[in-house]
């Protein structure tokens, strides 16, 4: 396929999946608006926006005027998610994006997929957001939520199993890893217990990951920081884990460029198989003494998830510079 075609696909796959990030780190935090102190909800804020990129909010110093700032403010807070055009992060932004990149592939992309994404980004667009946040605050992002998936299981039943599927699930995979990367190492640093003793909950972040429900069958009912970090990172069966997103990237270069997979490899297999290898390198996870292996893991885990994150973009400029930006006179090996 033409390779501005590819870069389509792919750029598809990943703002679909940016918005859905969006939406589920929203769906955290709003839902905490009821029955959350205000410390603890700006702390939250704190790593919603540093999990997207962002510059996160400076609520008041007092407590008093912070809980009416958080409070007042959180419609703000996540209007500027949702429906601000000027950000790039907004879900309205980045649905826009996939809705784009969908618009130029339109020959190659099967109707009811077409369909299903741009009536969700005119739902979307078309949405009073004052008065959906009247109705919950929860509500929009989470009918978005459900919009998203439903449009990933439109994809997953409509669409051939050729280049151009593998080249949006190389984007969205892609997209996942690098999220979660930054998801994890951002919850792990600003939401640790402080001075004062405040945290953000490990089960919140399981939550976030759609992971709580398999940890507790898996694991025990006791969360401790290096186990859940642990399972969250080399889990195969959860579809938010890294190990899960490396493992799809892998399947679908495979199948985009079978002799990249075969020695010598090509720079994003490579380049992939050392992510595959810096996965299973030992946080300091261990069931039987949760505070010593916390102790020990706090080092360990930095050191893992720096590398992990400058990885994982690199791995995007691999993809780009091998499948999409490559001269012409060289072309795809055969």
């Amino acid at each position: 396929m033409l390779a501005r075609m590819a870069a389509n696909f792919y750029w598809l796959g990943r703002y679909a999946e940016r918005t859905e990030n969006t939406a589920r780190l929203l769906e955290y935090q709003v839902t905490r608006l009821v029955d959350t102190d205000a410390d603890e909800l700006a702390l939250g804020w704190r790593v919603v926006y540093r999990a997207l990129s962002q510059s996160p909010p400076q609520a008041p110093a007092d407590v008093d005027e912070a809980e009416a700032f958080l409070i007042a403010d959180a419609y703000t807070l996540t209007g500027g998610l949702v429906e601000d055009t000027t950000n790039p992060a907004s879900m309205i932004s980045c649905w826009g994006m996939a809705r784009e990149n969908a618009r130029e592939i339109r020959p190659r992309l099967p109707l009811r997929v077409w369909v299903c994404l741009n009536q969700g980004f005119l739902w979307l667009q078309e949405t009073e957001f004052a008065e959906a946040w009247g109705e919950g605050p929860a509500a929009l992002v989470s009918q978005a939520i459900d919009r998203l998936r439903l449009l990933a299981g439109v994809v997953d039943a409509n669409m051939a199993r050729d280049d151009a599927w593998r080249f949006l699930e190389l984007g969205r995979y892609v997209e996942r890893l690098q999220q979660q990367i930054v998801l994890l190492d951002v919850w792990d640093r600003i939401g640790r217990p402080d001075g004062d003793g405040l945290a953000l909950s490990w089960a919140d972040l399981l939550r976030v990951c759609g992971a709580f429900e398999p940890y507790r069958r898996d694991r025990s009912l006791t969360l401790h920081r290096g186990s859940v970090l642990g399972f969250l990172m080399r889990n195969p069966e959860v579809s938010r884990s890294l190990h899960y997103a490396i493992g799809r990237i892998e399947s679908t270069l495979r199948g985009i460029d079978p002799a990249g997979g075969r020695p010598p490899l090509a720079a994003p297999h490579r380049l992939t198989l050392r992510v595959s290898a810096a996965l299973e390198l030992d946080p300091g996870e261990a069931e039987a003494a949760p505070d010593a292996a916390d102790a020990a893991s706090n080092a360990a885990s930095g050191e893992v998830f720096g590398p992990l994150t400058r990885d994982s973009r690199t791995l995007h400029d691999l993809v780009q510079a091998t499948y999409v930006d490559y001269p012409v006179t060289a072309g795809l090996p055969s």
